[in-house]
């Protein structure tokens, strides 16, 4: 065994110390790094409808529906819908993603539902244009330009009957 004075190995320990901070420093870099992220949404092409970190305050359906937000709970005018229906509406929006299409589909695009949704934060409202076909949800996001691809089951959990009821 090296013999070394107690400071000496002091030192030795605080080398020690530093060079597992560094080795940490570098693989976390390279596990969490934007590059990475861009590298993992391009391979499974998922896409979300929001970024994870928006805040939506009001959600417009053909101008005839709207959703405002009011601190942490959510009002529909006309009130067609509420509480727990409405809530959970709200959070579809917020965490719904889909498949990154990379040709726009062959639609009718007059049988769009328009849907405009104010982010915080943003200065332009976020303008997307949903189509039901048979098989999926379609929608055009048309900030980006990018078709997202959604189970068609999606399209009653975005759009509860409720909502457009009189």
């Amino acid at each position: 065994m090296i013999k070394l004075s107690k400071s000496g190995w002091n030192n030795v320990i605080i080398f020690v110390v530093m060079g597992f901070i560094l080795l940490i420093n570098v693989v976390n870099k390279n596990t969490y790094s934007p590059d990475a992220e861009q590298v993992d949404i391009h391979a499974n092409q998922a896409l979300a409808i929001l970024g994870e970190n928006q805040v939506v305050l009001t959600l417009s359906i053909e101008n005839v529906v709207l959703v405002e937000r009011i601190a942490r709970t959510w009002r529909a005018r006309p009130a067609s819908i509420a509480g727990q229906a409405l809530e959970q509406m709200m959070m579809s929006w917020q965490q719904s993603s889909g498949e990154l299409m990379m040709q726009a589909p062959e639609i009718d695009r007059q049988f769009a539902l328009n849907v405009t949704l104010d982010i915080a934060g943003q200065p332009q409202p976020l303008q997307l244009n949903v189509y039901a076909t048979e098989q999926q949800l379609l929608v055009f996001n048309q900030n980006t330009q990018q078709w997202l691809a959604l189970p068609i089951e999606m399209y009653g959990q975005l759009f509860p009957q409720e909502i457009f009821a009189n």
